[in-house]
């Protein structure tokens, strides 16, 4: 019998089912986890040949069965489970994350079936925990999924936001007014795209990295969004990682990376705004330069530039400071 590889979710679904029932009849099982009978036992399969590393007696997912063969096994159980005993979960930044990210559908109806999504998006909440914040709690105790669910409001409803943001690029905390204008997920994680209050530019937040989040009353004009100089396409610019920064491909995604014999890594940044691209530059210059002379003189140029404002202004000269121009 020729079998298909089975998808990873599936497999994590089925042998929590057959440990919390027993022996169980194959034909129920798949109407149970909405397979084919087919589909079932090619799953069973490929679970009774995996197992923890070692492969040894007893750490393989161990299955018993009512036949010689199990494609004519009418009754089915999973004897050992390797650990596998409990269907996978959503943590809750995972829930709030994709919450986030389909709430932008809300009141769209030529997108998606706003019946259907409204029940996905309050399984979600439970899941993220959300449902259980009473609607009484004062301001100081909310959760980051109230924080959450304040920024997908206020989206929705043109509300003004206040809320505290970390920077993980100088590791400080700053409190921002922020006229908001919508929600975008990108790589697992949702984004906040608004007009910042304080310096009366667009910018993006991490919605991850907000906490404290107040409503400010109405929001204000925005204005247009800028846009990639007129061009809204993904670009693409070409940079070096040193081998002792590898550790920042943990931190951001890169479009491509190649590794040099010497360690050294050639990188590709994706982006949309030249000027995000600079201030990405700015921030990073420690572990990521562009392979353009002439943009690297350029973002040379403003460090200095921001360097000199620090020691004009009191600071070292010789001393480990550095400032990000825009």
């Amino acid at each position: 019998m020729t079998r298909r590889s089975v998808p990873l979710a599936t497999l994590l679904s089925v042998v929590p089912y057959f440990h919390s029932r027993g022996a169980v009849r194959v034909s129920d099982a798949a109407r149970d986890l909405g397979l084919t009978d087919r589909q079932l036992r090619a799953a069973l399969w490929q679970l009774w040949s995996c197992g923890l590393p070692g492969y040894g007696p007893g750490d393989l997912i161990d299955l018993g069965f009512s036949s010689e063969d199990l494609d004519d096994a009418e009754l089915v159980e999973v004897t050992f489970t390797a650990g596998i005993d409990r269907p996978v979960r959503l943590t809750a930044a995972e829930a709030v994350t994709l919450e986030t990210g389909l709430a932008v559908f809300l009141d769209r109806p030529e997108v998606v079936d706003q019946t259907a999504l409204r029940d996905l998006l309050a399984t979600l909440r439970t899941a993220a925990g959300s449902e259980t914040v009473p609607a009484e709690a004062a301001p100081d105790s909310a959760s980051p999924d109230s924080d959450a669910d304040v920024v997908r409001t206020s989206v929705r409803t043109g509300r003004a936001l206040r809320f505290v943001y970390h920077s993980a690029s100088s590791d400080t905390s700053t409190i921002r007014v922020v006229d908001p204008a919508r929600i975008s997920v990108a790589d697992g994680r949702s984004y906040l795209h608004g007009v910042d209050r304080g310096s009366g530019q667009w910018r993006t937040f991490r919605t991850d990295r907000m906490s404290g989040v107040e409503d400010m009353g109405p929001r204000r004009a925005l204005g247009p969004e800028p846009s990639d100089d007129g061009e809204g396409e993904l670009r693409l610019e070409k940079a070096v990682v040193p081998a002792t920064g590898a550790w920042f491909l943990d931190e951001f995604a890169f479009h491509s990376v190649e590794r040099r014999p010497d360690g050294d890594l050639d990188v590709e940044i994706a982006y949309h705004d030249r000027a995000w691209l600079r201030r990405f530059l700015l921030g990073h210059a420690d572990v990521v330069t562009p392979a353009d002379p002439e943009l690297a003189e350029e973002i040379a140029g403003r460090a200095a530039v921001g360097l000199a404002v620090y020691t004009e202004g009191g600071a070292p000269a010789g001393g480990e400071q550095s400032a990000t121009a825009t």
